[in-house]
């Protein structure tokens, strides 16, 4: 006998907005992020031999700490989308599923098991 599947999608939804809640303040805290960085970009100097030298630095750092905040954003996000996929591919997969047990089971009470009209396929 195989194993039993079970799974709630109401409550895979509830974790998914939750998720969804999380990639949004995400982006908002990212936004937040690059919008105060900015100002920020002349502390180093930008004249003089301190400057010249901090300056490299400063930017590669800049940058890395940008692309980090992005992927940690990217990442929230694409799991959130790839979550409330799954959900909604689940949803209608059950959907379906019963849509066709009930059709089924109407054409059995209609049909009868060998489609003998009100015989429900005994002889």
């Amino acid at each position: 006998m195989g194993q039993r599947y079970y799974v709630d999608p109401h409550r895979i939804e509830a974790l998914a907005r939750q998720l969804e809640e999380i990639g949004t303040l995400a982006r908002g805290m990212t936004e937040e992020f690059l919008d105060e960085l900015a100002p920020t970009v002349t502390w180093p100097g930008t004249q003089g031999e301190f400057a010249e030298k901090a300056r490299p630095q400063e930017q590669k750092e800049r940058q890395t700490t940008k692309e980090t905040m992005m992927s940690i954003r990217d990442a929230l996000v694409g799991i959130t989308d790839a979550t409330v996929s799954q959900v909604r591919m689940m949803k209608d997969t059950r959907d379906h599923n019963l849509e066709e047990i009930e059709r089924s089971n109407n054409r059995v009470e209609t049909h009868g098991l060998n489609g003998d009209p009100g015989g429900h396929g005994r002889r």
